[in-house]
């Protein structure tokens, strides 16, 4: 076999690995399933603990961070960060994705990671009302769900936070995204109706 016949054979068979990968991330992705949303909202039927004046206020500061996901204007994210982070910059973000890239601490690496999601995520929705607070002292802990839409396609997600009491509000000092969906099963890639389903998502 030639030199140049080499390298041909060689550039289809790493383009066929790099095709397959990409449709097995397509596939993976589409698969992900999550459980009705009347399943999921079961969850929020206990408020947790928190005294209801602790609650409104840890809730208002959900809303204020939802407020600026549904705004996204970066000349607003000073004044966001300064209503929503403690004053010593001592914050700490997980993000959805693995690795060390979503793992965020420090209040300028946390507004760096937050105008970021405004300028390239889907729309987050927060079932922000109905969030499970706890609290002891001065620190709280919420739960909730929510939502990332895209044009196309809709994926759930929970948020678990941790605040404290700074002054006259509460501030975040940890948050943490994570999709709320389940990994696809193997006999989904066997399942004609899957590679239907994405072939009509992908000319939407």
């Amino acid at each position: 076999m030639s030199a140049r016949s080499k390298a041909l054979f060689l550039s289809a068979v790493v383009s066929i690995a790099l095709i397959g990968f990409a449709l097995g991330c397509a596939v993976s992705l589409h698969l992900k399933t999550s459980s009705t949303d009347s399943l999921r909202q079961m969850e929020l039927t206990q408020p947790g603990s928190a005294p209801s004046a602790v609650r409104k206020d840890v809730v208002e500061s959900l809303h204020a961070l939802q407020d600026g996901y549904t705004e996204r204007d970066p000349k607003k994210l000073a004044t966001l960060a300064h209503r929503i982070f403690p004053k010593d910059g001592d914050v700490l973000i997980l993000g959805t994705d693995g690795g060390t890239g979503e793992w965020v601490r420090g209040a300028t690496s946390a507004q760096q990671f937050i105008e970021n999601d405004w300028r390239h995520w889907g729309d987050l929705q927060f079932d922000a009302d109905r969030s499970l607070v706890w609290s002891a002292g001065n620190t709280a802990w919420i739960a909730t769900i929510g939502s990332v839409r895209w044009k196309n396609r809709n994926r759930p997600i929970r948020f678990t936070a941790i605040l404290t009491r700074e002054d006259d509000r509460w501030v975040f000092r940890q948050m943490h995204f994570q999709w709320d969906d389940n990994q696809p099963d193997l006999g989904d890639l066997l399942r004609r109706r899957t590679y239907v389903s994405l072939l009509m998502d992908a000319f939407r």
